[in-house]
């Protein structure tokens, strides 16, 4: 909940950076983000998390009286869906298992799935969901260099061949993102519930909650990579 919580507050703090034109504002919702990422390590009470938000803190205020200062919010967005489209698409490749394999593989831990079309499925939904974080991230960067004022080839001095307020890019990378990524989930959900019926939970939000008890497993999983060749 606290997570829900500091991710809501990046967001708004973010928005209104933008607004306001605040460079203390924009490091502060960075710093912000440091924290979200850091969260399950200082949950963990590791040394070197509470180091690096420190630094990260002390840090924003040296860089607060730059220029330059807000270029860090334009860096996040298609940053992180940069991570996110590499974290499935990377799961493509040759002698990998697609990430939404793994997922039905978790979700079915005991069940023999003789249905062929479940995995020539799981590949698809990995394709489509690389291709969205792809599209997510194009965007955000797209927007973020002709962003008026205060985008980044205003930021390097070169001119832009057309201009968007920079409140657009900060609606569509604090809100617009989220959207279309929710829209593709309850999407997806509503395809394969159609398409293959037998699935071990009772709605949607049964396969919400089953979906994050996996989630460790999962990560276990992705980070000893352990691709079945």
């Amino acid at each position: 909940m606290l997570q829900v919580v500091l991710v809501v507050a990046y967001m708004v703090m973010t928005h209104v950076a933008v607004v306001l034109h605040s460079d203390r504002l924009a490091l502060g919702a960075v710093t912000l983000l440091v924290l979200i990422s850091l969260s399950g390590a200082l949950a963990r009470r590791r040394p070197w998390a509470y180091l690096a938000v420190a630094g990260t803190a002390a840090l924003a205020l040296t860089l607060a009286s730059a220029p330059w200062a807000r270029i860090v919010l334009f860096v996040p967005p298609t940053a992180v869906n940069l991570g996110l489209a590499w974290l499935f698409g990377h799961t493509l490749l040759a002698g990998r298992m697609p990430l939404v394999e793994r997922i039905v593989r978790l979700l079915h831990p005991s069940d023999d799935i003789q249905d062929p079309a479940v995995w020539t499925y799981a590949r698809t939904v990995t394709r489509c969901w690389t291709a969205l974080f792809v599209v997510n991230a194009t965007l955000c960067l797209g927007l973020a260099l002709v962003a008026s004022p205060g985008g980044l080839l205003a930021m390097l001095g070169i001119p832009a061949p057309f201009t968007i307020p920079t409140l657009y890019w900060s609606l569509f990378s604090d809100a617009g993102c989220y959207v279309l990524t929710g829209l593709m989930f309850v999407g997806e959900y509503q395809v394969r519930r159609r398409r293959f019926p037998w699935q071990p939970y009772r709605n949607f939000f049964d396969f919400l909650r089953q979906a994050s008890a996996i989630g460790p497993a999962l990560m276990a999983q992705l980070s000893r990579r352990t691709d079945d060749a």
